[in-house]
């Protein structure tokens, strides 16, 4: 089951967990049953490691797997997916379609909003990439759309599938026999919902590492400024709209710089944007 994407073809899969969840999916997906999780504690990243690990990639086929509530979070369609995905040229070899845009545009990098809603990520992360041999500073990081994304929202080629499952194959070696009492501790996850361990938000954080580290042929569709986005943490008017689309801007000519003058005017821009206080969620100074 495919749907063919000009001369590629895109294999991307919706994950259920119950009736309420399969209600849910997108019919231009292709549906994983995963009611009989052997893993619930990694929620989706369980799935994906073991398709991954047991299925050859097509070199020219795009992959993604996305949760039950992908419309709900994103306000896309799967037929809003592969338009997406036709607008990649050849070439291409990944396309983000997170949620929250403006997060992304507000904070420097996915875990300096780890800090703030899920306290001791960031040192954890860093300690595992340190552990694993990789070069990065996670918090000196820039993120912007072109690199960074949330809920595993990505649908790629296998290059970069194949970058992520060795960090899988190293996490879960960690998580499960080095250090499980680090990576099972509970964190908060969302004000409605029991704490989840903290492994599973330093896997949603892979795609981040590798897209800031590494070169990949990327595309992001637009983001929709409208309020839906704006709830959370930031007031839906326009000034701040605009200037979390100069923030964005901003982070997004330093990745393709290096010049840090535009870091210096993205910090400036940043500190006049009023900020929301969600229940549990600590303020950036």
């Amino acid at each position: 089951m495919s749907k063919m994407i000009t001369n590629n073809q895109a294999f991307v899969y919706q994950i259920f967990y119950d009736e309420q969840s399969k209600a849910m999916l997108d019919p231009g997906f292709i549906p994983i049953d995963n009611t009989a999780s052997e893993r619930p504690d990694w929620y989706e990243f369980w799935v994906i490691y073991q398709f991954l690990m047991h299925n050859e990639l097509h070199p020219d086929c795009w992959y993604g797997f996305l949760s039950p509530r992908f419309h709900e979070k994103t306000r896309l369609t799967s037929q809003m997916v592969y338009d997406t995905l036709n607008q990649q040229p050849a070439e291409g070899e990944v396309a983000l379609f997170s949620p929250y845009w403006d997060w992304i545009a507000y904070f420097l990098n996915v875990f300096e909003l780890a800090d703030h809603s899920h306290p001791g990520l960031t040192d954890l992360s860093q300690d595992f990439c340190n552990l694993v041999g990789l070069d990065v500073q996670l918090r000196k990081l820039v993120n912007c759309a072109s690199n960074g994304v949330f809920c595993n929202y990505i649908v790629a080629k296998p290059r970069f599938w194949d970058r992520w499952l060795w960090m899988a194959d190293r996490l879960f070696e960690v998580a499960e026999y080095e250090a499980p009492e680090k990576y099972s501790q509970a964190v908060p996850h969302r004000p409605t919902e029991a704490p989840t361990q903290i492994k599973v938000f330093i896997q949603e954080r892979f795609a981040s590492i590798i897209l800031s580290s590494e070169p990949f042929r990327v595309l992001t569709p637009a983001p929709n400024p409208g309020p839906l986005w704006l709830t959370t943490l930031f007031h839906a008017d326009g000034d701040t709209v605009n200037k979390l689309q100069m923030c964005e801007q901003l982070k997004s000519e330093f990745c393709k710089s290096n010049d840090f003058d535009c870091l210096k005017k993205y910090q400036q821009v940043r500190k006049s944007i009023p900020f929301r206080t969600p229940i549990g969620f600590k303020v950036p100074e």
